[in-house]
């Protein structure tokens, strides 16, 4: 099982065995929209720990003037202590952090740009009804048209960001149709049906055990 189709094309031509595609996906009895947090109330926020080198998110958020609110571990010496607002933050309080942003910034560790492995970050945000921007990969328009706002540069993501918190009412109605289309395709009950129809094409299935 590859988490692309861009991976199971390359693995099918390195084995025989057969490679199917198993997305990520969110698990939306928990990621849901949520009564903001006042706490957690940020115009931009970034949830995401760092390998002691910033990422292109924050960096070109930074670059186009725009100071988002991190939670995360690894950041300090990369940005001004004060945009650090948590260094962890508990799964269970992650819905009320996602629901509580204006904007969501997200981006992709260079392997899963790649391969073009979407983040699940995307789709647990997107469940919770608040609008993303994410570093450009061809297969966020694939699974989430017209849900997610993608950039290439700082130029771009600071334009799509000051462009979602000066209209809250487009914001709110392209996070609803990102929304839509993970409730309509990519939730952690979409991909069970998936695993188990795998399963039971190869003969896998616990019922032939």
């Amino acid at each position: 099982l590859a988490a692309s189709p861009r991976l199971a094309e390359h693995l099918r031509d390195l084995t025989d065995t057969p490679v199917e595609v198993l997305l990520q996906g969110t698990d939306h009895h928990r990621f849901r929209p949520v009564p903001p947090v006042a706490d957690y109330a940020h115009p931009v926020t970034v949830v995401a720990n760092t390998r002691n080198v910033s990422r292109p998110a924050v960096a070109d958020a930074l670059a186009a003037g725009i100071r988002p609110a991190i939670y995360g571990r690894g950041w300090e010496g990369l940005v001004a202590p004060d945009l650090i607002a948590a260094e962890h933050v508990a799964n269970e309080q992650l819905p009320e952090v996602y629901a509580s942003a204006a904007v969501v910034l997200n981006d992709h560790w260079e392997t899963m740009r790649a391969w073009g492995i979407v983040s699940n970050r995307i789709y647990d945000v997107l469940a919770c009804g608040t609008p993303v921007v994410s570093d450009r990969l061809p297969e966020i328009d694939d699974q989430l048209p017209d849900g997610v706002l993608t950039f290439a540069d700082a130029d771009e993501l600071g334009r799509h960001v000051r462009e979602l918190l000066a209209d809250p009412t487009a914001a709110a109605r392209r996070a609803e149709a990102g929304r839509a289309a993970v409730l309509a395709a990519h939730t952690l009950d979409h991909r069970a049906d998936q695993l188990l129809a795998v399963l039971t094409r190869y003969g896998l299935d616990q019922a032939q055990q």
